[in-house]
């Protein structure tokens, strides 16, 4: 019958005894029982071999001339390599304290010669079984170690997370209480800014009718009785007249982007500029313009701010156009997150270096003889960022210009917003 221990190889077993008729009779027996043997004379040769191939269990004599089996046993369990190794004590001597001592240097087990070779076999068996026992057992301690420490990792991690997630939380209520109070600012702007519409709407119009008026009297009564230079500036009031009053339109209109804004929805670009383009039909006509477009796509976002986008834009490219009557082209195309929208013309043209400063309120490039308030663009680039989005212009001079801007294509998150009307507020 084979021996064998946990790992599924013959069990090894070293015998170390001085007589060399008990070795040769021990290992005999022990081989035709299937195990693995090696047989020495001396402790020392037994300690080496123990080292060099440690084996599964020692078969120790006591007696034995240099080195006893007393001292073997003492080496073996001091040293890290040998120490797990289980040695049982096999010798003549039957006395009490004999045994006591082998079981106090670290024997774990005493066979008194001569011997029984079945009760060898039972103990060898026993003994092996119990070394794989103990060996599994601290593989297992071992595993369990290892899995309190991943155990023990994972939940660190988990704190390390759940500590995140409460300065995420903390960082949200911030900018939470933030928005209170930037929606509290803005109710006050908004506040103002009716109280505004109400002084520009009333208190400016109202004069300023008034003198359009006598203007145009003094314009269709008193031509005759005035000469050429008084006509002059009877007509010059006139256009001043109407120039101011369509700053105040425009200054309204900037004014209300600042206002509590329609929902957003999703809205067909085409259907919004055919509405722009509706609106601009006596300026198309008078400057023999031609707009063209490519099919547009469905974006998110306020519908009369797109609008008044569109045409502020092509109003734009229809005003400074050049020698040739103005030719439009929209187009649009889908670019990572969002929607990239571009109107060309052929019209003057703009110095690069002054790309920036064209959207800024009140900014103006070219003198007077081209109608404009310095507010259409501004306004432009208010509504393009109100919607997440960036406006820019690439153009040169007598070669037309081309502006972009870009609209997401999903809304903008709840923080987003939060960020946006925080900024809008300040």
């Amino acid at each position: 019958m084979n021996r064998y221990h946990s790992e599924g190889n013959l069990a090894n077993i070293l015998i170390v005894d001085d007589e060399p008729n008990n070795l040769r009779l021990l290992s005999d027996l022990l081989k035709k029982q299937g195990y693995k043997v090696r047989a020495v004379l001396s402790g020392e040769m037994a300690l080496s071999a123990a080292k060099s191939h440690p084996p599964d269990l020692i078969l120790l004599d006591i007696m034995m001339p240099d080195m006893d089996g007393y001292q073997v046993c003492h080496h073996l369990k001091n040293d890290s390599e040998t120490c797990q190794i289980p040695v049982i004590f096999v010798s003549a001597k039957d006395q009490g304290f004999d045994k006591v001592k082998a079981f106090a240097v670290g024997g774990v087990d005493y066979i008194t010669k001569p011997f029984q070779i079945e009760e060898v076999f039972a103990r060898l068996e026993c003994h092996i079984k119990l070394n794989d026992l103990q060996m599994k057992l601290e593989e297992q301690n071992y595993q369990l170690q290892a899995e309190i420490c991943q155990r023990n990792a994972a939940e660190k991690a988990l704190q390390e997370q759940n500590e995140l997630l409460k300065q995420e939380i903390e960082r949200r209520q911030t900018i939470e209480i933030a928005l209170q109070k930037a929606n509290q600012d803005l109710a006050r702007s908004n506040a103002d800014l009716e109280e505004f519409a109400g002084i520009a709407s009333h208190d400016l119009r109202s004069p300023l009718a008034t003198i359009n008026g006598y203007a145009q009297i003094l314009q269709l009564r008193g031509k005759e009785q005035l000469d050429d230079k008084c006509n002059d500036f009877v007509d010059q009031i006139l256009k001043l007249c109407n120039r101011t009053n369509l700053l105040i339109e425009e200054l309204l209109s900037y004014a209300r982007l600042n206002q509590a804004q329609e929902p957003f929805q999703l809205l067909k670009s085409d259907r919004l500029l055919q509405q722009a383009l509706e609106n601009l039909t006596t300026e198309i006509y008078q400057n023999k313009a031609e707009v063209t477009y490519d099919p547009l796509p469905p974006i998110i976002g306020t519908e009369s701010q797109f609008v008044q986008l569109f045409q502020n834009l092509i109003g734009n490219a229809i005003k400074y156009h050049g020698e040739e009557s103005p030719r439009i082209h929209l187009r649009a195309v889908h670019q990572d997150n969002c929607y990239l929208f571009s109107i060309q013309d052929n019209g003057i043209g703009i110095d690069e270096k002054y790309s920036e400063y064209i959207f800024q309120i009140f900014k103006r490039l070219h003198s007077h003889d081209y109608p404009g308030t310095g507010i259409g663009l501004a306004t432009c680039r208010k509504i393009v960022e109100r919607h997440g989005g960036s406006i820019w212009i690439k153009s040169q001079v007598g070669q037309g210009s081309t502006f972009y801007f870009t609209v997401p294509t999903e809304p903008r998150s709840v923080e987003q917003q939060m960020i946006a009307a925080i900024a809008h507020a300040n």
